[in-house]
Formats: structure tokens, C-alpha cells, sequence
């Protein structure tokens, strides 16, 4: 994780995969350290772009994630939510946002319920689910979301904050879709 988190991806993913084989054969597959390998390699192949083989594992340890530990746990069910959303993610990339707006939406509503409404991974999850419902053509669905984190951008991080910004560009971009500019 420490070559993953240097940015060494190249490095990172055959070690991911070793520990992972490894994981399986003296664990199994629904122990929590054989989880949480499965988690880091299928984060790892998204952010190198290769959906393929993320999905199937990001699907994996979501489901033994659920059918085995406790997730009443904060730090667990953090872990889930980012999961949930890098999934989601994945299939938004992938085109298919119709599977990925009810995972985008546990996501946030775990966010909210966990972290509250100001939290930087609860704001993180209103423009990822308020920019899938623009791609969507859901403007209705996506403006009072896009809104609400950029109002709490601006009180908590202040308008020049590169997140702010980007809050700013994202509902700029619906409001020029909408012609409302």
C-alpha cells in the first residue's frame, strides 16, 4: 500500500496480487484481511483504468464485506462507503449510470447519516451523485445537489478552494446545459 500510495502503481499491483493469493490460501476469502487486499487491488486497478478487472472485485469484497462483518463500526463502514462509491464510480465511467446512481446514493446517504452534511466525504459524494444525474439529464435531480455543495464549500473552505472550484465549475456546466447562463 505504501508503493500505491507513492503513486508506484507499476510496483504496487503484482505485490497486491501476491498478498492477495496468499490472503486466500491461508485466510479464505471472507476473512477481513482478505477483504480489505481485495479492496486495495480492485482500487488500485480502477484508478489504472482497468474496469474489467476492478468491477468483479470491487463487487467481491462489497458483497463479503456485508454477508460477514459488522458494518456498525465507523471506520468499517467508511471503508464500505468509499468502496460503494468507487464502484459506482466505475460504472458511471463505464457508462452504466443506471446501476450506478443506487450506489451513489447509499453512498451519500451513509455519508450523511455517518459524517454529517458539512463532511468532506459527504460533499465529495453530493457532486459525485449531483454530476451522474446531470450526465443522466436528470438537471431537476442534479441542481438542488450541486447547490447545496458548493453553499457548504464556500462557508467551510471559502470561493478560491481548488473543491470549491470545482463545485463552481460543475454547476456552471448544468446551467449552461439548462441555458440558464
Amino acid at each position: 500500500r505504501l508503493l500505491q500510495a507513492k503513486g508506484d502503481l507499476a510496483a504496487a499491483e503484482p505485490l497486491l496480487h501476491e498478498t492477495l493469493e496468499g490472503q486466500r490460501e491461508t485466510l479464505g476469502n471472507r476473512h477481513q484481511e482478505t477483504l480489505n487486499s481485495i479492496g486495495y487491488l480492485g482500487t488500485l486497478l480502477l484508478i489504472k483504468g482497468n474496469l474489467a478487472a476492478a468491477e468483479p472485485l470491487l463487487r467481491e469484497v462489497l458483497d463479503g464485506m456485508r454477508a460477514t462483518l459488522s458494518n456498525r463500526q465507523p471506520w468499517m463502514l467508511k471503508w464500505m462507503l468509499i468502496l460503494n462509491g468507487n464502484l459506482g464510480g466505475l460504472l458511471n465511467a463505464k457508462g452504466d449510470l443506471a446501476a450506478a446512481e443506487p450506489l451513489l446514493r447509499e453512498v451519500l446517504d451513509g455519508m450523511r447519516e455517518t459524517f454529517g452534511d458539512r463532511h468532506p466525504s459527504t460533499l465529495s459524494s453530493i457532486d459525485n451523485l449531483g454530476a451522474l444525474l446531470r450526465t443522466k439529464g436528470d438537471l431537476a435531480g442534479a441542481e438542488p445537489l450541486l447547490r447545496e455543495a458548493l453553499k457548504v464549500k464556500q462557508e467551510t473552505l471559502g470561493n478560491r478552494h481548488p473543491s470549491t472550484l470545482s463545485s463552481i465549475d460543475n454547476l456552471g456546466a448544468l446551467l449552461r446545459t439548462k441555458g440558464d447562463l
